[in-house]
C-alpha cells in the first residue's frame, strides 16, 4: 500500500519503532523490520556485529537470545525515533538519538542507543534527560519536579551540560538538541 513519506524519506529507509515492534518505510510502504530483504538489513548487521558491547547488553541484561529478535532490537533501540531523517540511504547508516519511553532505567542507554558525543565530555543519563527536557521548553522547577530532584541539582546539570558543549545558555541547549534530532 502506497503511502505519501515525509519529506526526504523517498529512496530511503525510515525504522521506527510501534510499540514492541520495529516497523519500517521503506518505498511508500510501512512493513516489519524482520520483513526487509536481506540486503537492506545489512548494514544494520554489519554495525550490530562490530558493537561487542550491544550484543551483550541486549543478550546479558535484556535478556534477548534469538538472533533476529537481537538485531530486531539493535535496530530499533539505534534508530527507532520516527523523524525527518531517514536512518538508510544507500548503504550508510544514521544513527537517531535516544528517544524511547523508558530512557531513565534502561541498562541499553548508550550502549545499544547511542547520546550525540559532546565537544568536551561525555553525556551522562541525566543530563541526556535535562537536556530533552530543556527542548520542549521547560523550566528548571518544572525539570526538577518531571525528574523527582532539586532544582540546585537541575542548575548542576545545566552547568556541566553547558560546559560539556561549550556552550552559554539554555537557548543554545535547545538549539543543539534540536541540530541532533533529541
Amino acid at each position: 500500500m502506497k503511502r505519501n513519506l515525509p519529506a526526504g524519506l523517498e529512496a530511503s529507509i525510515e525504522v521506527y519503532r510501534s510499540g514492541e515492534d520495529v516497523r519500517v518505510l521503506v518505498n511508500g510502504n510501512r512493513i516489519d523490520y524482520l520483513e526487509l530483504p536481506c540486503i537492506l538489513r545489512e548494514p544494520f548487521q554489519a554495525e550490530l556485529i562490530a558493537d561487542q558491547p550491544a550484543i551483550d547488553c541486549i543478550k546479558l541484561q535484556m535478556r534477548i537470545a534469538d538472533p533476529d529478535q537481537i538485531e530486531k532490537k539493535f535496530v530499533g533501540c539505534r534508530y527507532g525515533a520516527l523523524d525527518t531523517a531517514p536512518d538508510l540511504v544507500g548503504n550508510k547508516t544514521v544513527r537517531d538519538c535516544p528517544h524511547c519511553d523508558i530512557i531513565s532505567s534502561c541498562p541499553g542507554f548508550d550502549i545499544v542507543c547511542k547520546v550525540p558525543p559532546a565537544p568536551n565530555g561525555h553525556i551522562t543519563r541525566q543530563e541526556y534527560l535535562v537536556i530533552r527536557l530543556i527542548s520542549q521548553g521547560k523550566l528548571d522547577k518544572e525539570i526538577a519536579s518531571e525528574l523527582s530532584i532539586e532544582v540546585c541539582t537541575v542548575r548542576t546539570y545545566l552547568a556541566r551540560i553547558r560546559e560539556k558543549l561549550c556552550i552559554n545558555n539554555r537557548i543554545e541547549i535547545a538549539f543543539w538538541a534540536m541540530q541532533k534530532g533529541i
